[in-house]
């Protein structure tokens, strides 16, 4: 079978971050190629850099969205979520049987293969209210198990409109929710925890779920400072900002759950956060300082 993983690169700010994604999933040893779905935004100096880091391009027109819709999630803070629709564009790539669409800010410490036995539009649960508490099951974006089909592009912007009326801000996610409306009640395609762990909530889980860390495939970095904004020397900098998000989730919903995830500490993020920085360091080194 013709199977891929694929990531969408339509700014430069998340290219270290695809270079990480590739780079672990050379160290885990994956039988699959990554390719990149690079918008018409991105040069071809990137491009051309992305080749000469053995990573194969696919390049597609990006995808325009209403000026009323991009000026809502400015308004909401919510600017980074315009370039996500871009993202669309991986459901009509039908060169392959199947996919797994992986974000740019993901760290993958196990083999995730196993992720191609999943069905189609298999995907993470959204813990939006807390690290264990989300009301109804909704699906993550940011990983995918997809069998493209042509024509979904044109279904998913028909109810652009329909989905900009109910939400504040809107990104890719909001669309696939909209569309996939029954993922909800298909259990086969919600995800365990441990193939995407919500890294905000990471020692909760090993803490209150008894997960281990060495059973956890791969770790979401979710919110909008990514570990690469933070020098690796600023380790403790990113652990604090996780830590501020946390509580003022708790204040906002006072959840059991929050407050625990408060009190377990930070130690097995701190571990990971390490991990990650020393790999985007690495990559930093090696494909982007002398480029």
């Amino acid at each position: 079978m013709n199977y891929a993983y694929i990531g969408v690169l339509s700014t430069d700010n998340y290219l270290l971050g695809i270079l990480g994604v590739q780079e672990c999933l050379k160290r885990v040893n994956s039988a699959y190629p990554f390719y990149v779905l690079i918008t018409d935004k991105i040069s071809n100096e990137t491009e051309q850099l992305l080749h000469s880091c053995g990573i194969k391009t696919i390049r597609k027109k990006s995808i325009e969205i209403p000026a009323e819709i991009k000026e809502k999630n400015a308004q909401g803070d919510f600017s980074h979520w315009t370039y996500t629709f871009d993202k669309l564009s991986i459901f009509e790539l039908t060169q392959f049987d199947k996919i797994v669409y992986l974000d740019a800010d993901i760290y993958i410490r196990k083999n995730i293969d196993s992720l191609f036995d999943f069905p189609n539009m298999a995907a993470p649960c959204n813990y939006k209210f807390g690290p264990n508490v989300t009301v109804p099951h909704e699906l993550v974006s940011g990983l995918l198990v997809v069998e493209p089909e042509q024509g979904l592009i044109e279904k998913f912007l028909n109810i652009l409109t329909q989905v900009a009326e109910k939400k504040a801000s809107v990104g890719d996610q909001d669309i696939l929710q909209e569309y996939y409306k029954d993922w909800t009640n298909k259990p086969e395609l919600h995800l365990e925890l441990k193939y995407t762990v919500f890294f905000t909530y990471l020692d909760y889980y090993i803490n209150h779920l008894n997960y281990k860390l060495d059973n956890l495939y791969l770790f979401h970095f979710i919110l909008s400072k990514k570990p690469w904004d933070f020098s690796s020397d600023k380790l403790e900098d990113y652990v604090k900002f996780l830590s501020d998000r946390v509580e003022t989730l708790y204040e906002r919903y006072k959840s059991q759950e929050l407050l625990d995830c408060i009190n377990c500490g930070n130690d097995n993020k701190k571990i990971i956060t390490k991990e990650y920085m020393d790999l985007l360091d690495y990559c930093r080194e090696k494909y982007l300082n002398n480029k």
